[in-house]
């Protein structure tokens, strides 16, 4: 299962309840089945694997876990997938939101953009070593000199 950020409720706090049950229920009894719930989970963590293929270049997914962007960023990708499911276009602000968010992820892989209130990982810091190169020897090798 990969990282996830948000909650059914998040994106409901997006869209309406009413909405959400709407867009997943496809035998109409307005309950949610364990089918149908299935489908909003699947939304969250499918929103949640696009974003961990740009955030895993310059952050521990794991630390993200709270933050509140990605908390957003998750219910919104989210929200429009489902508002997609059966097909039809997705209302124009979910679209918009969603090619900003994308947008935006492609920024933050680039080093170009920063994940609001997230250390980056060290790892994707550049480091530099220093060489000295001894040239008193005839056909030495350079070796690292500490």
């Amino acid at each position: 299962m990969p990282q996830t950020y948000c909650l059914k409720a998040d994106i409901e706090a997006l869209w309406t309840a009413a909405a959400v049950l709407a867009s997943v229920d496809d035998d109409s009894s307005g309950t949610l089945s364990a089918m149908e719930e299935g489908y909003i989970t699947r939304a969250i963590e499918r929103a949640a694997e696009r974003m961990n293929a740009y955030l895993e270049e310059r952050y521990i997914l794991s630390e993200l876990a709270t933050n509140t962007w990605c908390r957003d960023a998750n219910a919104a990708i989210a929200a429009y997938l489902l508002s997609i499911r059966r097909g039809v276009a997705a209302p124009a602000p979910f679209q918009s939101q969603y090619d900003g968010l994308m947008s935006d992820l492609f920024e933050i892989a680039c080093g170009r953009l920063k994940v609001p209130e997230a250390k980056e990982s060290v790892e994707t810091i550049p480091t530099v070593s220093n060489f000295a190169v001894d040239f008193s020897g005839e056909g030495e090798r350079i070796r690292k000199v500490e």
